[in-house]
Parts: C-alpha cells; structure tokens; sequence
C-alpha cells in the first residue's frame, strides 16, 4: 500500500464519524416526532392519506404471459419480447389502437377539466392519481387539484412532446413518455399566484401511464417518473414539482427540491467504501499495474 493513500483514507474515516454522529442525533428526534404523530392519529383519526399513511392503490387487474423472441442464453437474465405474439395473446378487450387513442383524448380534455369536457366519461369512479410523491388522490380531489393550477394559462407554450405505447405485459396500460418544454408567461395558481417570471422550463424525459377499464375508463394515472435526471432544468423532477423548480420557485422541502438528496448515512456509507479504496481494498481500489507493463 501506498503511504499517498493514508491521508485519504484518515479524511473519509473522520467524516463517517461525522456524519453517522450527526444521523444519530437527528434520527432519534424523529422517531420520537414519528411516534407522537402516530399516537395523534390513532386516537383522534387524523393523518388519513398522508405521507406514512397512505391509502392503498390499485393492484394490477390484466396481464399477458410473455411470448419470447428467442430463449436467452443459459446464465443469461436478457429476454427479448416477441411484441406481435405477445400482444396478440391479450384478452383485454380494448385494443392497443383504441387505447392509445383513448390516451390521447383524456390529455387534450385536460383529464376533463378543459371547458366542455366530461370528467366522468374519462376517469372511473375509483380513479388515483399515482405520483413519485404524492398520491393516490381520488377523482375529485386531482381534478380540483389540477384544475386550480391553471397550467396551461401560465404555460401558454407548454407541449408534452409525447410518444406512446401499450405495455405488452399488461394490456390495459398505455405508457406515454415526455419531454415537456415551456415559458411561463401567465400566472402559476399554487397555492399564493405566482407572477410570470419569463422562465423556461426543460423537463426531464419522465415515464407516464394511464390505465384503463373495460369500459375505456381511466382508473390509475400515473405522471412525472423521470428517467434521465441529467436532462433538463429540473434536477430530475417532472410534474408540478418540476414546472416549479424549473421557474426557481420549488416548494421548501427536499423532496421538490431535486430527484435525489443523499442522506447522512447515505454519504457515510459511500464514505466507508473510500476507505477501503484508499487503503487498497475493494474492487475500485488502485492496483499496481502488471509486471509485464513494468
């Protein structure tokens, strides 16, 4: 072992003891924090749907045994989907045309809160709305949710840059990927207005779905999982959350900050793994090069 690695190693170590201290001390307060709150709810049943009580949402109701291309290698997990033959053994009724189209009429209805639309013949009765962070919301509760932000009156430009297409594992769900761009030169309502600040918006590729009953209804509505955090001005966050974060006005806690912050203990794992590097130790340690390359 090189003595250059010794000082390194010292450094990560004394910030795991930092940083796991710090984790301690904060974690305890919480559970304490955690427990009064459960204690709170339980006797005065309050804290329905919220963030450690959520109600539970929908189970998957189709699925399609998948049909292989060809069989993968032994020892091999890759498996390439024959996508004609899988989707030609769905027993869902709607077919994959119809429901892209479906999808396609519920997003230019605004999921019926544009004027003139009928929310009931788009969206089930038992209707969720199914974020990264929040929900599941009911029917009523994201449509009076959505219809209050008023985005499109903010965004004016605001285009999804949508492609679509019917999962063949589980016909009934059409999954619809984004790369959202848009100005806000109108006024955002969430919450206090916020005044147009002339900003543009670059969302992150992000993964979307709607799922549909045998009656063409929307049931789950899922929005605003990102797939590239690299992509965009948004730190990795889509929906509303992203829209936010995009015009530099982000709700003031971490989770509508950007896609991931690290954790404490996170970081002081991640540190005990550099000790080991600097040290020698672990596949990302520095190795001596071979003596032939000497």
């Amino acid at each position: 072992m090189k003595l250059t690695g010794i000082p390194s190693a010292f450094g990560n170590f004394l910030t795991v003891i930092i940083l796991l201290a710090t984790d301690l001390a904060t974690t305890l307060p919480k559970l304490l924090a955690y427990g009064a709150v459960g204690l709170i709810d339980f006797t005065t049943g309050s804290g329905a749907n919220t963030a450690r009580a959520k109600v539970p949402w929908h189970t998957q109701r189709f699925a399609t045994t998948p049909v292989m291309a060809k069989l993968p290698a032994v020892g091999s997990g890759f498996g390439e989907l024959d996508m004609p033959k899988t989707m030609a053994a769905s027993t869902f009724p709607l077919k994959p045309d119809v429901l892209i189209a479906k999808a396609k009429a519920v997003l230019a209805a605004e999921f019926g809160t544009l004027a003139g639309s009928d929310p009931d013949a788009l969206l089930s009765d038992d209707f969720q709305f199914v974020a990264p962070i929040v929900g599941p919301l009911g029917k009523r509760e994201f449509l009076n949710a959505f219809g209050s932000f008023k985005v499109k009156e903010a965004f004016p430009d605001l285009t999804d840059n949508s492609w679509f297409q019917v999962d063949p594992l589980e016909p009934n769900r059409v999954w619809f990927f984004s790369r959202a761009t848009g100005t806000q030169t109108g006024k955002l309502n969430f919450g206090k207005p916020i005044a147009p600040t002339l900003k543009r918006v670059e969302s992150p590729p992000q993964a979307q779905s709607m799922l549909f009953d045998e009656a063409g209804r929307v049931y789950t509505l899922t929005v605003g999982y990102c797939m590239d955090k690299r992509i965009g001005n948004t730190e990795g966050l889509g929906g509303v959350f992203g829209l936010l974060k995009g015009i530099g006005k982000p709700l003031p806690f971490p989770e509508a900050q950007r896609l991931y912050t690290p954790s404490l203990r996170y970081e002081a794992f991640e540190r005990v793994a550099k000790v080991g590097e600097s040290l020698g130790y672990g596949p990302n340690a520095a190795r001596a090069p071979p003596k032939e390359m000497l």
